[in-house]
């Protein structure tokens, strides 16, 4: 069993009933699940009906070998508007020694929620209970967010590295299939392009530019018209960079940035 059908049968498990479910668990693309689905039904390991998808038993040999054990940290870190649970501040459904009082009618976001440590891509230096990080895969996105216990340990090592991969690996990927690294920290929120770190990156969405392998300039766009300018300029300034071999990047408080061909021939 490959880690994508062990993936979709963890979420369907867990509480996923329906693609959205299971793609909010898992991260991965529709066309992988789908796959993993037909397989896991020809091997009557799972069922697909009008209740949604069911599980029906996965051999021992191939469970998944990670388990919260003493780890809560999802029901502290993590916001659950069905339970009013804001951001890191622990759920009211969660007792020591019951744990969560409500396991049986908890919400689906509870239900479907595998992170990305428990789905065994990360080493145990991301254990939640031990690094205050909570990672998870959404369709389009990593999402990671952080214990106010420890607003910046995401910027230290051997977490920074890996989720600049991460954010690199994303921006690569062409079409429909790139993502994005988002962080949550308290009330901040970061975009990472590699290395480069942008705060509070706006609804309408960042253009960039790369300055190196892993370096980028990026503008914030107020508007969905002012994303498309820059993204018309970035465009020109690509082109003068394949003319010219180099070109000036703007930099400092200009939102507008043009390219210079003229700049370009005498840098």
């Amino acid at each position: 069993m490959d880690q994508a059908m062990l993936s979709v049968v963890r979420a369907v498990e867990a509480g996923a009933t329906t693609m959205k479910g299971v793609i909010d668990a898992t991260g991965l693309s529709r066309l992988k699940i789908e796959r993993a689905l037909n397989a896991l039904e020809k091997q009557k390991l799972l069922v697909r009906d009008g209740q949604g998808f069911r599980a029906t038993g996965l051999p021992k040999t191939a469970r998944p070998a990670r388990e919260c054990g003493s780890c809560n940290a999802c029901c502290d870190i993590l916001e659950v508007a069905a339970v009013d649970k804001p951001v890191n501040q622990l759920c009211k459904h969660w007792q020591t020694g019951t744990e969560c009082t409500i396991y049986d009618r908890r919400p689906q976001m509870c239900r479907s929620f595998v992170c990305a440590w428990l789905q065994g891509h990360l080493d145990d230096d991301w254990f939640p209970a031990k690094s205050g990080i909570i990672v998870h895969f959404s369709q389009d996105a990593v999402n990671v967010t952080v214990d106010d216990d420890c607003p910046d340990r995401w910027r230290e090592e051997p977490y920074f590295s890996k989720l600049a991969e991460w954010s690199l690996n994303g921006i690569r990927r062409t079409g429909n299939r790139g993502y994005a690294t988002l962080v949550v920290s308290g009330a901040n929120r970061f975009l990472l392009l590699g290395r480069t770190i942008v705060s509070e990156p706006t609804p309408f969405g960042t253009a960039f530019l790369p300055l190196t392998a892993d370096t980028f300039r990026f503008w914030r766009a107020t508007s969905a018209e002012h994303l498309q300018r820059l993204h018309e300029r970035i465009a020109e300034i690509e082109r003068v960079r394949r003319e010219f071999g180099s070109c000036a990047i703007p930099d400092g408080d200009d939102d507008d940035p043009r390219a210079s061909s003229r700049e370009a021939e005498t840098e």
